[in-house]
């Protein structure tokens, strides 16, 4: 240090330099700290539904400046880090971890879901609607209780294709209510090839159900079957089966996961059970 500068000086030359960082608005400093302690802790998933595959994950590690958050530029929903927990592969899907919290996430939806075959805009619509309902309530869920949450690439494209495959089963139902041959014979088609789309191979590639096993309920005395290793698309198999016939209820039953909303000419049993679904 120059023996006529002191201590002082030196602060006032540091503070007088020093760039001006606005202070962060909250939810740009949950996202920040949520990406942070994802790397940290690389939390598991949790699946609220069979179907509904959300998961809280790691994200890159940013490198914030004092007083301040990362650019906005810096928030892509794109990670760039691909899954490698086999958990997480396993209920969540593969590819790469997706930032909830980012806030060019709807673009990032719009980008990977672009190529899942819905029948139309509108049934597309519905779907993207229901999808970010549910996001946009996980992550303000997420605010308010401090966890981690992210999703994966692989289960927002599942999910989506899921509910293309709902939506190509009410167009068959319409379509086979009304005697329209035409329409049926596409969603029919529709439905053959959802099998090998790359958003349901990509994380199901069996789908099948597996050895079926039975149990006694105590109270009741009543025996129920259940396949303890079914895959998440073990029941799409049936549905293409089912659409060869003329059956309304069994491809209700078959489809009896599918949001309402994009069921309407369905049969329904019972509505979907989601945690806290609105």
């Amino acid at each position: 240090m120059h023996p006529e500068t002191t201590d002082d000086d030196v602060g006032r030359l540091v503070r007088a330099a020093a760039p001006a960082v606005e202070a962060p608005a909250e939810p740009a400093v949950d996202r920040v700290w949520n990406r942070v302690a994802a790397v940290v802790y690389d939390v598991a998933p949790r699946r609220r539904r069979r179907g509904r595959l959300v998961a809280g994950t790691g994200v890159a590690a940013l490198v914030l400046g004092a007083g301040g958050v990362a650019a906005a530029d810096m928030w892509s929903a794109h990670t760039g880090r691909p899954v490698t927990d086999p958990e997480v592969e396993e209920l969540s899907g593969p590819g790469e971890h997706i930032d909830p919290m980012a806030p060019d996430y709807v673009e990032v939806y719009d980008e990977l879901t672009a190529d899942i075959d819905f029948p139309d805009a509108r049934s597309r619509a519905v779907s993207r609607e229901i999808e970010l309902e549910i996001h946009d309530r996980d992550v303000a869920d997420a605010r308010r209780s401090g966890d981690i949450i992210g999703e994966v690439s692989g289960g927002i494209r599942a999910q989506a294709a899921r509910d293309a495959i709902c939506s190509w089963g009410n167009e068959w139902a319409e379509a086979t209510a009304s005697g329209d041959t035409a329409g049926r014979e596409q969603a029919i088609a529709a439905l053959q090839l959802s099998v090998s789309w790359s958003a349901v191979t990509d994380i199901d590639a069996e789908q099948t159900y597996g050895p079926s096993e039975t149990w006694t309920d105590p109270d009741s005395g009543r025996t129920r079957v259940f396949h303890p290793h079914e895959t998440e698309f073990a029941y799409l198999p049936r549905v293409v089966a089912a659409a060869d016939g003329r059956d309304l209820a069994v491809m209700g039953t078959l489809l009896e996961d599918c949001w309402e909303e994009l069921v309407p000419a369905l049969p329904r049993q019972s509505a979907p059970a989601v945690e806290g679904q609105r």
